[in-house]
């Protein structure tokens, strides 16, 4: 095999040591003989163009060179070497995320370039390495214009680039959809497992399946589901959606469930031992999948009608039948009319859709696919341990294969990448657990992963997953409010739609009482490599939650001692801020001891003390009988079972509902009063608020019951209270002689003679 068949091998495998090897002298940046020149397998760049905005087109003229590389066979981009190729080193400090980062804005993420630093020097010049894999079956193309230079583009989206000889040269649109035809590569291998008349399934991308019975179950039951016509099972990349939505549509053929399935894919990428490779999508538009329901349902010589026919027809073929459209990768097709189409499909059919996120809105079972559980994991890795290059994973102890797995986050792509990339048990296990150390290794999967998913998120869900990335161990519910910068109504909808994604995951804290919040360790790797490129982001979030957590925003001392040790999680206990509260609400500052009242409940929502105290506060501070009431509810159902406590909280939360006008307002009154009476029947207040409510009820002997003990009270003021209610009780139930001696006495304390 000749030096060249080495390098382009080497290219194909990304083996930089191989590379170094074939092109460097032994531990030096010089050139052996023949490589003094360049061809159509390397080009050589005296620096690396700096990160600023100003230098667009600069690393507009990079991508260039990598397409150009990529559409032929691949290549290397050396930077550090001057014209006559010796050595000068190149300063812009660069890694693979960065690289790629600015590569983004103009190609496609199915090219991914690795960059490594080589015989760095003590001022940190170095030799970059970028080794750019070769094609898939399609030419690619830019995705952007680049910039506007003296009145020109270096080129416009949809233009190429191709190597030929030691020159890369750029393809307009028109020049690269002829090369485009003209090589055109037949797919190879089998695209269907069932491909006949009324039926075509995708091929599945397992060679065993492995059954996960709570999703299994769940998408067998939606694509039942009288109330839903969609079945759609989202998830992040490689957590295993394509394999599961397939399994049931092979599932649904043998029982021969559906009159007809449709089955279309949009994947445009895949993730092997040798990087990211780009595939040629079947489903790239609505019209090729109208063009696919056509052709399964056996009226091809309909899809080279007018685009109008051929729609109307598609959608009289799908209504009123027992037919199932399924489509995989949704998210990767940029064409808002099939999310339209799926959002009005016609009545009678199904839709089984695979995507990163959540996409068809109308008429929807949702299947939310997480991660792998440990027992789940483990046997996948049973099932990968049959497969070529693999084997060595039946050496795997139990206890090693849950540790790959967790390291892996329990996703079976990165699972399966690990395996596939290591040649013996010690050396996967030492990948997984590099996984989430952002080396260059694992950064193609989390890439691949997380990318897309990541890069379609509104600010507020990247504010989150950002501050979550700088933490190892779960922050409250509170802490990641200030850190993102969130209103309150906000977070549980941005949680909600992470948690959805598999990207969070949610515990609950008993000390706090409340939701904490972390993220899986693939997930912070690579979303804290964003965050680390972001300049003082990190710092910004790091001293928000700083002062957060210190109780800066907190002006009195002592004060802020104890709110600092809440937030800390320091201090159990709701007592410090009840009293907090209290001395608030006394100098008058009402909004703050309403916020620390509502602290308190918060903390400890069985504390009898503070909602009567906050139902207090509601009561006679901002009048609102509303939460007062709620709030007395909250503490009688918490209440001591014996002592004057329990009185207190059923005296109080009685007279609140004898004045809440509800039609039922006398009775609730009577019941909770009737128990604060006979916790303690020397409470006055509560015996006479009874007998006010009894008296509105006609229940005068009892009235007379409770009375007449407090006749003789030597407290005038008891019996001004009293005696009034008793002469209405004896004179409404007959009780003459009674009140005939007692009328002159209410007189007489009424002022009478």
């Amino acid at each position: 095999m000749s030096r060249r068949d080495d390098l382009a091998r080497a290219i194909r495998q990304r083996d930089v040591s191989a590379i170094m090897h074939l092109m460097f002298e032994a531990n030096t940046p010089t050139l052996r003989p023949g490589f003094g020149s360049e061809t159509e397998l390397w080009d050589f760049k005296s620096d690396c163009p700096q990160l600023a905005r100003e230098y667009a087109n600069a690393w507009a003229d990079v991508a260039k060179e990598i397409l150009a590389f990529h559409n032929r066979l691949g290549g290397i981009l050396i930077f550090g070497l001057r014209d006559d190729y010796s050595f000068c080193g190149a300063t812009t400090r660069l890694d693979g995320k960065l690289v790629n980062d600015q590569l983004r804005r103009y190609l496609r993420d199915t090219i991914w370039v690795d960059f490594n630093r080589e015989f760095i020097q003590p001022d940190q010049r170095y030799l970059g390495i970028a080794v750019i894999p070769p094609r898939g079956p399609r030419i690619e193309r830019f995705l952007t214009d680049a910039p506007v230079v003296n009145g020109s583009r270096l080129f416009g989206a949809g233009d190429s680039a191709i190597r030929e000889g030691d020159s890369s040269r750029i393809l307009r649109r028109a020049e690269a959809d002829r090369l485009a035809r003209a090589q055109a590569v037949p797919t190879l291998g089998k695209v269907f497992a069932v491909d006949e008349s009324f039926f075509r399934i995708l091929q599945p991308d397992y060679i065993q399946f492995v059954e996960r019975s709570g999703p299994c179950q769940e998408i067998e039951r939606a694509l039942r589901d009288p109330r839903a016509s969609i079945a759609s099972v989202v998830g992040i990349g490689g957590v295993g959606k394509t394999a599961l939505a397939t399994w049931a549509a092979l599932r649904a053929y043998e029982r021969k469930d559906f009159e007809f399935i449709v089955a279309m894919t949009a994947k445009d990428r895949e993730l092997t031992s040798s990087g990211i490779q780009a595939l040629e999508p079947p489903l790239t538009s609505y019209e090729a999948l109208l063009d696919g329901v056509l052709e399964v349902l056996q009226f091809p010589e309909t899809k080279s009608e007018p685009f109008d026919v051929k729609e109307r027809k598609s959608r009289e073929l799908l209504e009123d039948t027992k037919g199932l459209l399924y489509i995989d990768n949704l998210e990767t097709v940029d064409d808002a009319r099939i999310i339209r189409f799926l959002d009005n499909l016609p009545v009678g059919a199904r839709a089984l859709v695979t995507s990163r996120r959540t996409r068809v809105r109308v008429s929807v079972h949702p299947i939310d696919l997480g991660t792998l559980t440990d027992d789940e994991a483990l046997a996948y890795i049973e099932s990968l341990a049959t497969q070529p290059g693999s084997n060595f994973a039946a050496e795997l102890a139990t206890a090693d294969r849950v540790r790959i797995a967790r390291a892996c986050g329990g996703i079976p792509l990165a699972i399966r990448w690990t395996l596939s990339c290591s040649k013996s048990p010690s050396e996967a296990v030492a990948l997984a657990d590099k996984i989430t150390s952002l080396n260059s290794e694992a950064e193609q999967l989390l890439e691949f992963c997380f990318r897309r998913v990541f890069d379609s998120m509104p600010g507020s869900e990247r504010s989150v997953l950002e501050v979550l990335s700088l933490f190892q161990s779960p922050i409250p519910a509170e802490a990641l409010l200030v850190g993102a910068k969130l209103p309150d109504y906000k977070l549980l909808d941005v949680t909600e739609g992470l948690l959805a994604d598999a990207l969070l995951q949610r515990l609950w804290d008993p000390d706090r009482n409340d939701y904490s919040y972390t993220l899986l360790p693939v997930t912070r790797a690579f979303v804290y490599a964003q965050v680390a490129r972001q300049t003082s982001r990190e710092q910004e979030i790091r001293k928000t939650l700083s002062d957060w957590f210190n109780a800066r925003d907190i002006r009195e001392a002592g004060e802020r001692v104890i709110i600092s040790e809440m937030r800390q999680g320091k201090g159990a206990s709701e007592s410090p801020l009840l009293d907090l509260a209290s001395a608030a609400e006394r100098r008058g500052d009402h909004e703050r001891a309403c916020e620390l009242y509502r602290q308190a409940v918060a903390r400890n929502p069985k504390s009898w003390r503070a909602a009567r105290l906050f139902a207090e506060f509601y009561r006679h501070q901002l009048r609102n009988q509303a939460e007062a009431l709620r709030l007395y509810e909250q503490a009688a159902a918490n209440a001591p079972r014996r002592g004057p406590d329990r009185t207190l909280i059923f005296r109080e939360w009685g007279m609140l509902l004898r004045d809440s006008g509800y039609p039922n307002a006398t009775d609730l009154a009577i019941e909770k009063l009737e128990i604060a009476h006979a916790e303690d029947p020397r409470d006055v207040v509560a015996t006479h608020a009874l007998a006010h409510m009894l008296g509105k009820r006609g229940v005068y002997r009892r009235v007379i019951e409770l009375l007449e003990p407090l006749a003789s009270s030597r407290s005038e003021a008891t019996r001004q209270k009293t005696l009034p209610l008793l002469l209405e009780a004896y004179d409404q139930s007959g009780e003459m002689v009674k009140a005939a001696s007692l009328r002159p006495i209410v007189r007489k304390l009424n002022g009478g003679p």
